[in-house]
């Protein structure tokens, strides 16, 4: 072969990509992308759901930890607790300060009232359809949904529309965890 031969053979050949091989590429790179965007966004919601969680049980403790360091905010008190009652449209949960020292949430004893994030709702209480968890001063008493329950107390929080869901619970020693 001469040098022109081997010149034109390798001067024909195209190089470069297909419109197939450019279209299979620019699909799979799609692909990828809208399921690391959908991942991101249940994380965050799921994230959402962990920290509201959290916020619930540091509020429990802070208002625990009132009551056992006798912290007095207007004159006589006898003890702080947080209120929750589950209704179809509850989004948020109540501090309040005994004032007439019946143990339980009275809606002139409100001191704080913390709003849950948008797509956070409360699904469940127990034992009943409210709970009032309430710490008496200066003793280390547990009162839920006063009189004193034997039984634990639990707030279930839900990501709204799906199945994903955190349990708080707080025991008549006095004990809060979450799941």
């Amino acid at each position: 072969m001469s040098k022109n031969n081997i010149q034109k053979n390798y001067l024909g050949q195209q190089a470069g990509f297909t419109l197939l091989e450019l279209v299979i590429v620019v699909f799979i790179i799609g692909t990828l992308s809208g399921l690391v965007l959908a991942n991101h966004r249940s994380g965050q919601k799921k994230y959402a759901l962990s920290q509201t969680t959290q916020q619930l049980v540091s509020d429990l403790r802070k208002v625990q930890n009132m009551a056992m360091s006798g912290v007095d905010i207007e004159g006589q008190y006898y003890g702080y607790g947080i209120y929750i009652r589950r209704l179809d449209s509850v989004v948020y949960y109540r501090i309040y300060a005994d004032k007439d020292g019946d143990s339980k949430y009275d809606s002139d004893e409100s001191l704080e009232t913390v709003n849950l994030p948008e797509g956070i709702e409360i699904k469940s209480t127990s034992p009943a359809s409210k709970v009032d968890v309430f710490f008496r001063s200066p003793e280390p008493i547990t009162y839920i949904n006063a009189p004193a329950s034997v039984n634990p107390g639990t707030i279930t929080l839900e990501l709204e529309g799906t199945s994903s869901t955190k349990t708080i619970t707080i025991t008549t020693a006095g004990l809060i965890y979450s799941n």
